[in-house]
């Protein structure tokens, strides 16, 4: 009787122990897609990162636009993915911007959920702080990655979002419109 019992608690405590493990796991996958964009006056780009190592980088600025792809080793993934975990998107607005600022710098965060889309603007010194130490962990972890370049246009899945207008065109020192 007492080793049915011992076994029957061992078991139980397996499978308790097993369904923390599952949850910690499904929490760091519960994100399908993240997209990043970042934009200021010298520069506009993109990275995407779905549920593989792949992140993708989308150069609009400067010129000429491109498409690369770099692999994320799996403690920089995982530290991002427990970061945006961390960030009840939802109870923030979708927009902070500064409507005096005329030449920030702008992020943009889009998570992708399986049932759900969050998305965060930021334009300007409005914003919590967690969104702005959030652009400076994403842009650090670009700069680490090794891009390649590709020959094909990155699906952003038409995540639409309006990022500031790109710069004019300067030809021979005067703007070109």
């Amino acid at each position: 009787m007492k080793k049915s019992a011992l076994f029957y608690t061992l078991i139980i405590s397996f499978l308790i122990s097993s369904c923390k493990q599952k949850t910690k796991t499904e929490n760091i996958h519960s994100i399908k897609t993240f997209v990043f964009s970042n934009q200021g006056m010298p520069f506009d780009y993109s990275l995407k990162i779905n549920g593989s190592d792949t992140i993708y980088k989308e150069t609009r600025f400067p010129f000429p636009e491109k498409s690369e792809y770099g692999i994320l080793k799996k403690v920089d993934k995982d530290s991002l993915f427990e970061s945006l975990e961390k960030i009840d998107f939802s109870k923030y607005k979708n927009r902070y911007e500064d409507n005096n600022l005329e030449d920030g710098q702008s992020y943009r965060f889009i998570i992708k959920r399986e049932n759900k889309v969050d998305s965060v603007f930021v334009y300007g010194h409005e914003a919590p702080e967690e969104f702005y130490v959030l652009g400076k962990k994403i842009k650090m972890l670009k700069d680490k990655i090794k891009f390649k370049r590709l020959n094909s246009k990155v699906d952003f899945e038409n995540l639409n979002y309006k990022m500031l207008p790109p710069p004019p065109k300067i030809e021979n020192g005067k703007v070109v419109f």
